[in-house]
């Protein structure tokens, strides 16, 4: 990825809605779409830092809409918005929701970069792996310290400088092949947790997951990086045993900052 190229957002959405196209066309499963290895390693992180009595919930750029609707089930009390850009990501999430039957579920087509929600709204915003995507990432982090209620909590997630999947990015650039997924940007925790800061919320807390995911997703070019993978991130776990997370919080796939909007 050439990071003194333009991204026009408008390219990154075609990318994306390419992608869900595919997701449309095959018979959606939501259990098998609970049991992806990275949402299995990746929701209980999240999870961690949702308050019991979550009320108001935003889930933004959704994708398959898996951690909104995961939520709605874990806390049926709740009310919970999954908004997205693209009408193809949202149709995945109104399919697994209606296979499962929830009611405490809403789908908006809206743009986190000018949202058409109202101010101080929600008690809870996930944003899982899209501010990455997104050439004017402050502006749409801006928009969510908007739409969270004071005290409310805002869980960024990005994908993480200091992963093998970085490299594998880097590489793919001195070889002139595209990645797969086009404009990617990657966040270190210590960065990440800056740029919130500099928008005037409170870091409560700094996560990650899944080590070996970088490495264990190059197993479609060969085999070994599946064994690779799960050996690296057996490794984190147990060294994350002994030193409060560190190996996660700093070397995961995806790094998680928790911010707070402050009262």
């Amino acid at each position: 990825m050439d990071k003194n190229k333009h991204i026009d957002q408008d390219e990154v959405n075609e990318v994306w809605r390419k992608e869900w196209q595919n997701y449309l066309g095959s018979n959606i499963n939501p259990h098998k779409i609970f049991l992806q290895r990275l949402f299995v390693e990746g929701y209980p992180i999240f999870k961690k830092y949702i308050p019991d009595n979550v009320i108001e919930v935003l889930d933004v750029g959704s994708g398959t809409g898996r951690y909104g609707i995961r939520v709605a089930q874990d806390y049926p009390e709740s009310k919970v918005i999954i908004s997205d850009i693209l009408e193809e990501s949202l149709n995945i999430g109104r399919a697994i929701s209606g296979k499962l039957a929830l009611d405490n579920v809403h789908f908006l087509k809206d743009d986190i970069l000018s949202s058409s929600l109202s101010d101080n709204k929600f008690d809870v915003i996930i944003c899982d792996v899209v501010i990455q995507h997104l050439p004017d990432y402050v502006r749409a982090i801006r928009e969510m310290k908007r739409l969270a209620k004071p005290g409310g909590r805002i869980l960024i997630s990005a994908v993480n400088t200091w992963n093998f999947h970085d490299v594998y990015k880097k590489f793919l650039t001195m070889v002139g092949r595209p990645y797969e997924y086009g404009y990617e940007r990657s966040f270190s925790s210590k960065e990440l947790s800056e740029i919130i800061q500099g928008e005037g919320l409170k870091v409560v807390a700094v996560d990650g997951f899944y080590v070996g995911y970088g490495i264990y997703r190059l197993k479609k070019y060969c085999k070994i990086f599946s064994l690779l993978g799960k050996i690296v991130n057996r490794m984190a776990k147990i060294l994350d045993g002994v030193t409060g997370r560190y190996f996660s919080r700093n070397f995961g796939f995806e790094i998680v900052v928790v911010g707070e909007k402050k009262r």
